[in-house]
């Protein structure tokens, strides 16, 4: 059974590590390509790290140097704290001889808000603060008697750490209003003129360089096994009959026979009426049967076994509408029958020439967008 790699793929307008570098502030980046919405992107910094719109903070995270088991006495039972420059919390430890790191964890994390204690390794004491950043602190107090035992310093205060800074995304001055651009601003300039980042993000459609505005990237994708999505059957019938359509007549140096001239023939300009039209029509017939000759063969000579879905058994129309939106854009409409006798309708939007054209205007011409069930128009 023959099969093919499917290139048919809706785009999803992608871009993907785009290198930038930011101005002379050190402080903003600006995108090729305008961003669709915050969700949609991903930084990463030297490419290093991904940083979050909120940027990369780390809490206060102190390991102790006292080693378990502890002997907890009247003498060394408590310990005082302030943290992020709030009231003194005092908790209060039982006494007891060789206490377990763990269960002096449990003691303390009981009695405190905002600061939490872990065992390390089953033999030292780590305290962690619930927040973030260079404003998380902890005061640990002179008067905690506990502090040498578990071995913190006393009368000392532990901060956090903004590793990388926040970043915002905000409408670019610079920008047109009809197409407004959007740059990316750091909460605080980076530290050296050197820095890049990595910007993947969604852009507009008719921005997108993947697929040129049209919706749909003609190009194979590949699976998180490692493997490249297949059609047959009935798949394979339509994205043959299309990629023989819309191939330039001739680009194929091996097979020349291969394509049609409808890129030429939308481009002519209209001097009799219904002339573009019925040579649109007579190009998709001889395209289809030669691509049914080819099927025949594959078959008959090769020995290659096609399935009655995906064979060409009949062209049944060739229908031109106009649309109703824009006079200079006219949908093919192609139903085709397979050998299974199921009708198979495949329409393409495609722009003629417009008025302006007959002067000699430089209008681009071409593929609108594809629908396998009806025809719609890309504004």
């Amino acid at each position: 059974m023959s099969f093919d790699r499917e290139i048919d793929q809706i785009c999803p307008h992608l871009v993907v590590d785009e290198t930038l570098y930011v101005d002379q502030t050190n402080q903003i980046i600006r995108p090729i390509k305008p961003i669709a919405g915050l969700g949609a992107i991903n930084l990463r910094l030297n490419g290093l790290i991904d940083i979050p719109s909120p940027g990369v903070q780390i809490p206060v995270q102190v390991l102790g140097s006292g080693l378990a088991p502890f002997n907890i006495t009247t003498a060394n039972n408590k310990l005082v704290v302030k943290v992020d420059q709030g009231p003194p919390q005092t908790v209060v430890v039982p006494s007891a001889n060789q206490m377990p790191a763990d269960k002096l964890a449990g003691y303390l994390n009981f009695g405190l808000v905002g600061v939490s204690f872990t065992a390390i390794n089953g033999s030292q004491l780590q305290m962690q603060s619930a927040t973030t950043g260079y404003a998380a602190t902890i005061w640990v107090d002179g008067t905690s008697t506990i502090a040498g035992t578990i071995g913190l310093s006393t009368n000392h205060l532990y901060r956090g750490v903004n590793v990388f800074p926040g970043w915002s995304l905000v409408l670019d001055p610079q920008s047109l209003p009809a197409l407004p651009y959007r740059m990316i601003i750091f909460d605080v300039p980076l530290k050296s003129v050197g820095d890049f980042v990595e910007l993947s993000y969604s852009t507009v459609q008719d921005q997108c360089r993947r697929c040129g505005g049209t919706g749909v990237e003609d190009d194979w994708r590949y699976g998180y096994n490692g493997n490249t999505s297949e059609v047959r059957d009935e798949a394979l019938l339509i994205q043959e009959i299309q990629k023989i359509m819309f191939t330039v007549l001739g680009t194929n140096p091996f097979h020349t026979w291969y394509g049609t001239r409808l890129t030429e023939t939308i481009g002519k300009r209209l001097t009799v009426g219904n002339f573009v039209q019925n040579l649109i029509i007579s190009d998709i017939t001889t395209a289809f049967n030669r691509w049914q000759s080819i099927k025949t063969q594959q078959e008959q000579t090769v020995g290659q076994f096609v399935s009655d879905e995906e064979f060409p058994y009949r062209l049944l129309s060739v229908d031109l509408e106009q649309s109703t939106q824009d006079p200079t854009v006219v949908y093919v409409n192609v139903t085709i029958q397979n050998r299974s006798r199921k009708p198979i309708q495949i329409s393409r939007g495609l722009t003629l020439p417009e008025p302006l054209d007959l002067l000699g205007s430089t209008q681009q011409q071409g593929l609108i967008r594809q629908s396998l069930t009806h025809p719609v128009l890309v504004g």
